[in-house]
């Protein structure tokens, strides 16, 4: 099988990616294993949050301002990328809040307010903490779900001001479903909740529980796996604002990003490869003919172009032993520490060295024995010079993977 790009990876980088160039009438293939790491994804998109452990107001400003060890510094226009970044997100079905220029606030898992730049609709966000001085919430929970966990959503909100009652709420369906603890996460609960009438219950049920004087009802986001169907009918069935918040993974909002854009990218006439991972690839000099993968077995994908965008320890990108730090088809070459000691940090909340680990890069094309590749891209957390505390990470993704897309079209006008 031929293609024009073979990308390795299918999150948010290599969808976006894949995305891209489709778009631009590219024969683009996406090889994925299974699940990523959007299956982890709050539902909003982190541009820069923090820069020497201070919240960043203007994140494309701040971002354009890091070293060029950084992603972002292999990525050029960082403003414009952004920009083209939001857009392919409403063109695959995913509408967001949120400026390139300001930070907005989400909130956690655990009552934190937290920076970022896009945030799906449904899902509450803030543009500063004053907004929640004396607002009267009704935080709610369905019977049983542990992974929204309440009292720390509650105290969080209370310590900037609100004023919050707590209400849980179940029916027949959702309680029979309590009977078994595997059932009561939140995509099970997404697809129970997937039918119409059983929403329209949910609804009724927080009717005659939430308090008359409420300003704003907060739920855990377990609605719409595939898409906000089911978010929309429910808040138009309520008379309160109504707002969700993202719980413990599984994300139902990250699963529901990733659905839509592998549903974007095979209607721009791209192919989807699932359930294979790539094993092996072979070089020709400074050029990767082909690759295999695990299930593929013998049967070679060619391409002109390979994007790698596996991800990073998490993702199988990078692999580890005692050794050393390995990128595992191409052991393409790897910013890392030689020095096993020095992976990471015995303070917990200190830089961890590791986490900054990843393939070494000319611009956005890889290298492998001190060589660049021709035809070899290296795009999201697979890259070297990240530091996850700056919350950078989601963006890199993203603009890394529209920097090599507009890399790899433009080369045809030249």
């Amino acid at each position: 099988m031929k293609f024009d790009t073979i990308i390795i990876g299918g999150g948010l980088s290599g969808l976006t990616c894949g995305i891209a160039l489709a778009k631009k009438g590219k024969k683009a293939a996406v090889v994925c294993g299974g699940q990523s790491s959007l299956h982890f994804n709050s539902g909003s998109f982190d541009l820069m949050g923090y820069n020497d452990g201070k919240a960043v107001d203007n994140p494309a400003q701040t971002a354009g301002q890091l070293p060029g060890t950084h992603p972002y510094a292999k990525a050029n226009d960082i403003e414009a990328l952004a920009k083209e970044a939001k857009q392919l997100l409403e063109e695959a079905g995913i509408g967001t809040k949120g400026d390139c220029n300001k930070n907005h606030y989400r909130l956690s898992p655990i009552g934190k307010l937290m920076p970022t730049w896009l945030t799906m609709d449904g899902l509450f966000t803030v543009d500063n903490a004053e907004e929640l001085k004396s607002k009267k919430i009704c935080l709610a929970n369905i019977t049983g779900f542990l992974d929204f966990p309440v009292p720390y959503i509650a105290n969080g909100l209370r310590e900037l001001g609100a004023e919050v009652s707590l209400r849980t709420v179940t029916t027949p369906l959702l309680e029979h479903a309590r009977q078994s603890p595997s059932e009561m996460r939140a995509t099970n609960i997404a697809n129970y909740l997937a039918n119409d009438n059983n929403v329209k219950e949910v609804a009724e049920k927080l009717k005659a529980a939430v308090p008359a004087e409420t300003d704003l009802l907060l739920l855990p986001a377990v609605l719409g796996v595939a898409n906000d169907h089911a978010v929309k009918l429910l808040q138009d069935s309520l008379s309160v604002d109504t707002r969700f918040v993202a719980t413990m993974p599984p994300s139902v909002p990250g699963i529901r990003v990733q659905t839509l854009l592998r549903q974007c990218f095979q209607r721009l006439g791209g192919t989807l490869i699932p359930n294979n991972t790539v094993v092996k690839g072979e070089l020709d000099g400074k050029r990767l003919k082909k690759v295999y993968t695990d299930k593929l077995c013998e049967t070679a994908l060619e391409a002109d172009n390979f994007v790698f965008a596996a991800g990073s320890f998490l993702g199988g990108g990078l692999t580890s032993n005692y050794e050393g730090v390995q990128e595992p088809i191409l052991n393409l070459d790897v910013d890392a520490d030689a020095d096993r000691t020095k992976w990471t940090s015995h303070d917990l909340y200190d830089k961890q060295p590791y986490q900054s680990y990843g393939v070494k890069t000319v611009g956005l094309k890889a290298t492998k024995n001190g060589q660049t590749l021709d035809n070899v891209y290296a795009i999201g957390s697979i890259l070297s010079g990240n530091d996850p505390r700056m919350a950078t990470s989601t963006g890199i993704d993203l603009l890394t993977a529209l920097a090599v897309a507009s890399t790899l079209t433009s080369s045809d006008k030249r």
